[in-house]
């Protein structure tokens, strides 16, 4: 427990190291943008070959990339009932900020550095569904539902997502560990050495993304749509303890990640929808704390 406890304390400091040298300007305000390029590009894709090293993955393991899937679609038309009687801008802000989960970023460093290579590779799963939507395909629902051209949007979606490196690299090994194809093993050793500092980047840069100004008219409107995603997450977790039929160990995963933060670009799609990405953004930032609490006490009580 207390080695739990001491990495999850790392953690946060490192996000609230992040956070503080960008306010008193050691970090520039977008500098947060360079540390997301090399954990898209490098540390991230290299931490996913690695986790498929020694990955045995059994067929059935494809519904894993399902759940991730139907949790965002589930997620969003939870969204679009709640504001039923409210107006296409509100609608759209419940699609994308009830839906998507920040596992990349955020989940899969805790999971790398707490669970192993082999719950790295149930994560990734999980996130190639999760991808599909978060990168675009909410994002597509929620412009049509305020009267955006559907075809500009599905076109920009596929162009979105296929140029998505993490991406790529969950599509390339998925069909590696389905095909049983053996890459040779000083590839794994070099991106084991490039995927060491993945952990520490990511959560430096949410905390160099961090933000949670808002009014006080807003704080309801906040409580209730991270009130109905963590009860959400609850009832998710509850069905895969309970009704999945995978082993105890991919199971403590699924119920982990169903717990993860807000996707980092739900506050971007928010704004391109003409809706409310301040809000978006504070949304977001909340999310991360309260993940960060739960996430921790998971994998001591799952332990």
């Amino acid at each position: 427990m207390e080695t739990i406890l001491i990495k999850a304390f790392s953690f946060v400091l490192i996000i609230v190291l992040g956070y503080i040298f960008k306010r008193v300007g050691i970090f520039g305000s977008k500098d947060y943008k360079l540390v997301s390029k090399i954990v898209m590009n490098i540390t991230l894709p290299c931490a996913l070959i690695t986790a498929f090293s020694n990955f045995n993955m059994d067929k059935s393991m494809i519904f894993i990339t399902l759940i991730g899937f139907l949790a965002n679609v589930i997620m969003s038309v939870t969204g679009y009932i709640i504001a039923r009687n409210k107006d296409n801008k509100e609608k759209a802000f419940n699609i994308i900020n009830l839906a998507g989960y920040n596992i990349g970023c955020f989940t899969l460093p805790y999971v790398q550095s707490f669970l192993g290579p082999y719950a790295v590779g149930i994560t990734s799963l999980f996130d190639i569904g999760n991808s599909i939507m978060c990168t675009g395909g909410t994002y597509a629902v929620a412009s049509a539902v305020v009267g955006e051209s559907g075809t500009k949007n599905i076109k920009g979606f596929a162009g979105k997502i296929f140029s998505s490196v993490p991406f790529d690299t969950y599509l390339l090994m998925l069909v590696i560990a389905i095909t049983g194809i053996k890459l040779p093993r000083a590839l794994y050793n070099v991106t084991a050495n490039l995927s060491a500092g993945n952990a520490f980047l990511s959560m430096l840069m949410i905390g160099m993304i961090f933000e949670c100004n808002f009014h006080k008219e807003q704080l309801f409107k906040v409580a209730s749509m991270v009130s109905i995603r963590y009860l959400s997450a609850l009832i998710f977790a509850l069905i895969i303890y309970f009704f999945i039929p995978f082993s105890s160990e991919i199971k403590k995963v699924l119920i982990i990640l169903v717990f993860a933060p807000v996707s980092v670009l739900a506050p971007v799609f928010t704004g391109l929808c003409k809706s409310d990405e301040g809000l978006a953004g504070v949304v977001n930032s909340m999310c991360i704390p309260i993940s960060i609490c739960i996430i921790t006490f998971l994998i001591l009580f799952l332990k």
